[in-house]
């Protein structure tokens, strides 16, 4: 394309090649920096310190620049063309600011921090408001009642915020200083501060440009309709007119988006985060040990083993450096493209600028000069780096030290300068580590090199360590010196956090040789780890302490003042300690549980059951005496089969745990029989959750003289029924023989429903005849107006029942009762003879059921033809189990109809269900079918119907 006589002015102080260059490296050197603090695995404030530093330079610098291109297009004239390149170079420079955010996420987000701020949406906007609101003056934050001026907050650490500094809570305590700390944390993260104004005058210089490129600037209008008309601009590397319209809309949206200050950061805010909050779903790998070989890897090359090993392992230890890394990838992405799309447009452009462009005055020199700045930050970083790496090897040759448990090599890595205090993987603190591999004299080296005895302690002052590092040495020298018993250092230690020395006392503390297993619950407790930690079956060192009782009442007692015990924590079956102690009967263990801070007397087992209750069934009338005094005991308190401690100590005769019970003010009597009847207010007829009443409960139980007296009170409803219908009389029916004193005392009662129906409409009859209560049935069938023939809702009647049952004596009783109905139905159309047959089969009850069946056969009126509803007769029932001889007794009567196509075709075809699932072998089958053939033969050869 042909430009003519157009031209561009030069502007060298803008897009010179000097000012070009500082740019482009003072940008790619921040990377270098913030790469290298994510290759340890870990952001420290030191690297989060330098990142902000070498940004805050980089920021100024862009700023600079920014100001002074704004200057120019108000006064000496700055093209469209030059401002276009001022926007490109400003949006590599804001990539400073964003850099240094993904470190500060990171360094947050990190489990080491002791104000983690996890890298959640919700978490993270509560920080963000938290900084906003700390920087409002203490005044305004009042009247908006965002604090409440004067509040004194009780948490030691409310004075420093999570970036360890002045927060709002020292506003709240130093009312007349909570502007200047306000300002404190605007300085202390003024790089976001910055970065954020940086992109608010980059926005407004890029609407002022793109709402008219050939108005932009003072006094440029022919240079500006020069880039207009011929200039082109490059967009990931291709080339666009630089009037193009699209151009223009999108450059003009994009810029007011990023306008508002403080608002402007939230997009790349949101887009950081959202990379964090995909990675949090991704599954974490697990890193390969030794012997293990990955999926996949070669077998044949140990070598190329190795080295996938050695990847794997290393991206599964920098797994949660990945959403920064992949951010500064990105970043640094952006900015290679900007350079290559400035540097292209400027060449293609070339012929449109005049030739000041080249020339190198102050400013390029300057720039140049200004490169001091970032390399000086840069290589502070390096310098600062080694001596970091030095430290860090030292202490992780300390810490393989402590792993080997070698004292000798401990105290080496110590001289030359290892930190005794250094946290290594898993946040955990090398006094720590020496605890858990359990080497006593590592542990003792530690202390005296001045680690902190506090295990779980991280981030305290230096000062608290060093006295508490002093008072623990002392502790341990007084008790190895004999001056100061057990007890008492235990006591002390844990009154002070002395997590390390706890570790000394634990051989001498009582440990019977048979509770060697219970000993590795409590010892980490004891450590100061976790005194709440459980075993996998949910057992924690109190428990287990209770359970291995007698002799660890020490371990108990010093387990109770350690702050932050859970008194109630239970095992996976709701044991608590308490129930132990009630259980065992462990009246040391009580003594101090009842008393222990927090302690919940009622709290149940899975089943309901409470600690009373188990003392009460026992008979443990000491801890019973203990536990009846705890402020809040429940002694009503019933388990999930509705039973209190009351009737647990009437049920298991303890007469004097009744005695105990029943002085207690407020004691429910209501479900206790035989001693609680003479208990004032007694309800005799107190229903448990499933109905049942004592009377039941007597019945059920077959306790004669109970039933006796439970029928003497007056007002007792002998008929009371349970949720599924069912009464007393319906239980010691339904049981054996020896229950019958107690079903004759019922029957001779007044009043008694022999009638009554429980939920499936069976009476006491038929419970009676179901199960083979001969003397049941035999003083029920004597009642007056009592029916014999009432069917259950399946249409079972008691003949029925005891038919199929095999119960002979019941079936010869219920067939001498008058008015008897023979050939009643089921709902699925079998009688008490289809039955009985179905029932038999060639074993030891088929001649029981062979003299059944000849009892029904004999009885008048007897249909032994009738068929149920799916068309299957006593005779075609006899045929599938193979009952050679009840097909014999059946051919016997002279009513009987044999059609043995018929028989065939139902053996051959059986329905579906659970009824026809056991057939006869087969060739059982076919003698039967033989013996039916002979006979129908037989009728035939004598002209009868067989049909």
């Amino acid at each position: 394309m042909s430009t003519g006589s157009c031209k561009i002015p030069g502007n060298p102080d803008i897009a010179g090649v000097g000012v070009r260059i500082a740019i482009y490296i003072q940008n790619l050197l921040c990377f270098i920096p913030a790469f290298w603090a994510l290759a340890d695995g870990k952001v420290t404030q030191g690297e989060l310190d330098a990142a902000e530093t070498q940004a805050t330079t980089n920021l100024v610098l862009a700023f600079a620049i920014l100001i002074s291109s704004i200057v120019q297009a108000q006064t000496l004239g700055l093209t469209n063309y030059h401002a276009s390149i001022v926007l490109n170079m400003s949006w590599m420079n804001n990539t400073n600011a964003f850099i240094y955010f993904l470190l500060y996420v990171q360094y947050k987000s990190q489990e080491s921090n002791r104000r983690r701020v996890p890298p959640t949406w919700s978490a993270w906007a509560r920080h963000i408001k938290d900084l906003a609101v700390s920087v409002i003056p203490g005044e305004y934050r009042a009247r908006t009642n965002q604090i409440q001026p004067g509040h004194d907050s009780t948490d030691p650490e409310a004075g420093k915020s999570d970036d360890g500094i002045a927060s709002v809570h020292d506003a709240q305590i130093d009312g007349g200083n909570d502007s200047r700390r306000g300002a404190k944390i605007l300085v202390k993260r003024f790089v976001l501060l910055l970065g954020s104004l940086h992109l608010t005058l980059m926005a407004g210089l890029g609407l002022w440009l793109w709402s008219n490129i050939r108005t932009f600037g003072k006094g440029q209008g022919v240079s500006n309709e020069c880039a207009a008309k011929h200039a082109l601009v490059a967009i990931l590397g291709k080339h666009v007119p630089f009037a193009s319209e699209a151009l223009r809309i999108a450059s003009f949206i994009i810029y007011a988006i990023f306008l508002a200050p403080g608002i402007n950061l939230l997009l790349p805010i949101a887009m950081f985060l959202g990379l964090y909050s995909f990675w949090r779903v991704l599954p974490i790998p697990k890193g390969i040990g030794r012997g293990e070989t990955p999926a996949d890897s070669p077998s044949r090359y140990p070598w190329l083993r190795f080295l996938i090993c050695r990847v794997y392992n290393s991206i599964a230890r920098r797994w949660s450096m990945f959403p920064p890394f992949i951010g500064l990838v990105f970043l640094l992405t952006v900015n290679l493209v900007f350079i290559v799309d400035i540097e292209l447009a400027l060449n293609q452009n070339g012929g449109l600028q005049d030739s000041e462009e080249a020339v190198w005055g102050f400013g390029q020199i300057l720039a140049m000069l200004l490169l001091f700045m970032p390399l000086r930050d840069l290589t502070e970083t390096i310098l600062a780096r080694r001596p970091k790496q030095r430290q860090k090897d030292l202490d992780m040759g300390l810490a393989s030290a402590i792993n080997a448990g070698n004292r000798s090599l401990v105290l080496t890595w110590l001289a030359r300068g290892a930190n005794p205090n250094a946290r290594f993987e898993g946040n955990i603190s090398a006094i720590h580590m020496a605890c858990n591999v359990e080497k006593l004299d590592v542990v003792r080296t530690l202390l005296e090199g001045g680690a902190d005895p506090n295990i779980p302690g991280q981030g305290r002052d230096r000062h608290v360590v060093e006295n508490d590092n002093r008072g623990c040495l002392r502790l341990l020298d007084q008790l190895e010196a004999g001056t100061l018993d057990t007890a008492k250092a235990l006591a002390q230690a844990a009154k002070n956090g002395y997590g390390a020395a706890i570790k000394f006392f634990i051989p001498s503390l009582p440990l019977p040789d048979w509770h060697w297993m219970k000993t590795a619950e409590y010892k980490q407790a004891l450590s100061g780890i976790d005194v709440n930690t459980r075993a996998a079956n949910g057992t924690t060192a109190l428990l287990a302490a209770v359970e291995a009782s007698p002799g660890f009442e020490g371990v108990i007692e010093f387990l109770l003042a350690v702050p932050g015990i859970d008194a109630n924590a239970s095992s996976n079956d709701g044991e608590t300690p308490l129930i132990a102690a009630a259980m065992y009967n462990c009246e040391a263990a009580a003594k101090l549980l009842v008393v222990a801070p927090g302690i919940d007397v009622n709290a149940p087992t899975t089943d309901g059951r409470t600690p009373l209750s188990y003392a009460a069934e026992k008979g443990h009338e000491a801890i019973l005496k203990h536990l009846l005094v705890a402020p809040g005991i429940d002694v009503s308190a019933p388990d999930n089969e509705g039973w209190s401690p009351l009737t647990y100590a009437a049920a298991k005769g303890r007469e004097n745990v009744v005695n105990l019970l029943l002085a207690v003010p407020g004691i429910d009597v209501n479900e206790v029989v035989k001693l609680l009847l003479a208990a004032p207010g007694i309800d005799v007829n107190s229903q448990n959750i499933y109905g049942d009443t004592s009377l039941y409960h007597a019945a059920y139980g077959g306790h004669t003289g109970v039933v006796k007296l439970l029928l003497a009170v007056p007002g007792v409803d002998i008929n009371a029924v349970s949720t599924d219908g069912s009464t007393a009389l319906m239980a010691a029916a339904r049981l054996s023989n020896a229950h019958d004193a107690v079903f004759e005392l019922l029957l001779a009662t007044p009043g008694v429903d022999v009638r009554a129906r429980d939920d499936e409409g069976k009476t006491a009859l038929t419970h009676a005849a179901s199960i083979g209560q001969d003397s049941a049935v035999q003083l029920l069938l004597a009642v007056p107006g009592i029916e014999a023939n009432t069917a259950d809702i399946y249409g079972w009647t008691p003949l029925i029942h005891a038919a199929w049952a095999g119960h002979e004596r019941i079936v010869r009783l219920l067939l001498a009762t008058p008015g008897i109905e023979v050939n009643a139905a089921t709902t699925s159309g079998g009688t008490a003879l289809t039955f009985a047959v179905e029932s038999g089969r060639e074993d030891p009850t088929a001649r029981l059921v062979e003299r059944i069946v000849k009892l029904l056969l004999a009885t008048p009126k007897i249909d032994v033809n009738v068929a149920d509803n799916d068309g299957w007769t006593a005779l075609i029932w006899a045929a599938f189990n193979g009952s050679l001889n009840l097909v014999r007794v059946l051919c016997t009567v002279p009513d009987i109809i044999v059609n043995v196509a018929d028989i065939k075709h139902h053996l051959k075809h059986p329905p579906k269900g659970r009824r026809w699932e056991e057939p006869a072998r087969m060739i059982r089958q076919d003698k039967c079918l033989k013996i039916l053939e002979e006979f129908e033969a037989s009728k035939k050869g004598r002209g009868q119907d067989v049909s």
